[in-house]
C-alpha cells in the first residue's frame, strides 16, 4: 500500500497565470491627463461664479435706472428718477437711507465731504422732485434726469478725490518692542530730626 503511493508518476501542474498589473500601472498615464484638466475645470468654474457675483457699480446702475426711467411720463417718471437718485445715494453712503425725508437726507448728506461739491444740483433735484410728487407741479423729466447726472458726475468726482489707495507695503515693518513700564521708585522713610550738640 505505502509502495503504490510513492511510485505515483510526479505531475507537474504548469505555469501560474499572470500578474495583472497594478492600478498605477495601469491607469496612471490616464490619471496625469486628467488631474490638470480637472484644475483648469475648477478654475474656469469659479471664475465664472466670481464674473457673476460681481456688482454693478451705484453709478452704473444709476445710468440704466435713468434710461428706464425716460420711458415714462409724469409723475411716474419723476418717482422712478427720484427712486433711482436715493437708490444711488443710498449705495454710495450707507447713512443715506431712502426712507429718510428729503430734509432728512439733506440733513445728512451736507456734513459729508464727498457730497459737498454737488450740494446745488443735489438740493435742486431732491426739491423738484418732491415738489412733483406731493404737490403737483410741473417738472420736466430731462431737465431733473441731467440735474441727477451732474449731480451724480460730483459726487463720483469727489469720490475719487477723497479715495486714499492703499499700498501694501513692500517688505512688511516687524512690530515695535514695547518698552517696559516700570513704576517710580517708592519713597524712603523720612529724615530722622537732626539734634546739634555744640
Amino acid at each position: 500500500m505505502f509502495l503504490a503511493a510513492e511510485e505515483t508518476p510526479f505531475v507537474l501542474l504548469g505555469p501560474k497565470p499572470p500578474i495583472p498589473p497594478s492600478a498605477w500601472e495601469t491607469y496612471g498615464l490616464v490619471a496625469l491627463v486628467a488631474l490638470p484638466l480637472i484644475a483648469v475645470a475648477v478654475f474656469a468654474i469659479r471664475r465664472f461664479l466670481r464674473r457673476n457675483l460681481t456688482t454693478i457699480a451705484p453709478i452704473a446702475q444709476l445710468e440704466l435706472s435713468l434710461r428706464a426711467a425716460e420711458t415714462f411720463e409724469g409723475v411716474e417718471a419723476v418717482a422712478r428718477i427720484s427712486g433711482a437718485f436715493r437708490a444711488y445715494l443710498s449705495a454710495v453712503e450707507p447713512r443715506a437711507a431712502t426712507s429718510l425725508s428729503t430734509e432728512e437726507l439733506i440733513a445728512v448728506l451736507s456734513g459729508l465731504p464727498v457730497f459737498l461739491p454737488a450740494r446745488q444740483p443735489l438740493h435742486a433735484a431732491l426739491r423738484s422732485a418732491d415738489a412733483a410728487k406731493f404737490s403737483g407741479a410741473s417738472c420736466e423729466a430731462p431737465l431733473l434726469i441731467a440735474g441727477i447726472r451732474e449731480a451724480a458726475r460730483r459726487i463720483e468726482d469727489a469720490r475719487r478725490t477723497f479715495a486714499r489707495p492703499v499700498v501694501a507695503p513692500l517688505i512688511p515693518t516687524p512690530p515695535r518692542p514695547v518698552a517696559p513700564v516700570e513704576p517710580p521708585p517708592l519713597p524712603g522713610p523720612p529724615p530722622l530730626p537732626r539734634r546739634d550738640y555744640a
